[in-house]
């Protein structure tokens, strides 16, 4: 069992929220009052494997200042462990979505460093990103209405038989997908005719399909009800990677998040171990 199996199951026999993992003390006595000693050591075994998991990204003192002289992001310093999910949170013209388009490779910096999985990185566009295993779930869809579920999921990397598409193997590429990550839409079916739900899904694939292992989602909420947060933590719970979470929803990041960085117009303005 891997940590994150071991930890959801033990999120739902407890009924807590995932920021409530963080107290490390709290689920060891849980467990220790309901389960055998084998069951505790895999508690500790869990933690220990995931606390010794190197830093996977650092943003480090970044600073953003656009032609007009607009500063969107100065001297801004956050770091993430792997399996980990964030939130960036702030009001509008803090800077959050700013600074995750420069994570993707969409806006350039000034100032600053990015750290990816020990490596100083600096990408020249959004398929240099893709390509280091960043993933971005835009606020608004980057999605071809005319086309297929299936077709937009691959749009870039087409499979081919004989020299032409495979229309097929990529509905079997995104079927896949949907099973794995437990999201529910119709690989055959035209984008431009799915519920805005839906298409969010097909964004989330997309992302996930091109081997995402840090995935950005900038304001997850904003075209969706709050019915569609179980299936926001759905996908949160079978992925293994690193979820960045861009929101000023609070409910909805203190239902999803771990752990909250809380941006203003100045910056960084703190960091919350537990909402």
């Amino acid at each position: 069992m891997t940590y994150h199996d071991f930890r959801n199951e033990v999120l739902g026999m407890m009924k807590l929220k995932p920021k409530d993992w963080r107290d490390g003390q709290f689920v060891f006595n849980y467990i220790n009052e309901n389960y055998g000693v084998a069951r505790q050591v895999q508690f500790i075994e869990c933690i220990d494997c995931f606390y010794d998991d190197e830093e996977i990204l650092l943003m480090d003192k970044i600073t953003k200042v656009y032609p007009n002289g607009f500063v969107a992001n100065k001297d801004v310093t956050f770091s993430i462990n792997k399996g980990e999910i964030h939130a960036l949170m702030g009001e509008n013209g803090a800077g959050k979505s700013t600074l995750m388009k420069i994570l993707f490779g969409i806006e350039p910096f000034e100032e600053g460093r990015i750290v990816l999985k020990g490596k100083e990185v600096r990408f020249n566009g959004p398929l240099d990103a893709i390509a280091n295993g960043v993933g971005m779930v835009h606020q608004h869809f980057m999605l071809v209405p005319s086309l297929t579920v299936a077709e937009n999921v691959v749009l870039g990397m087409e499979p081919k038989k004989g020299g032409m598409f495979d229309f097929e193997e990529a509905v079997r590429i995104t079927q896949e997908a949907c099973d794995k990550y437990n999201l529910k839409v119709d690989p055959r079916a035209k984008v431009e005719d799915l519920p805005v739900g839906n298409k969010q899904k097909v964004e989330i694939i997309k992302a996930l399909v091109r081997g995402a292992e840090i995935l950005i989602l900038d304001e997850p909420t904003r075209n969706l009800s709050p019915l569609s947060n179980p299936m926001i933590r759905e996908v949160l719970r079978n992925f293994g990677g690193v979820i960045i979470s861009v929101s000023h929803d609070r409910k909805y990041i203190s239902e999803v998040c771990e752990k909250i960085f809380e941006m203003d117009e100045n910056g960084l303005k703190r960091v919350y171990p537990e909402f």
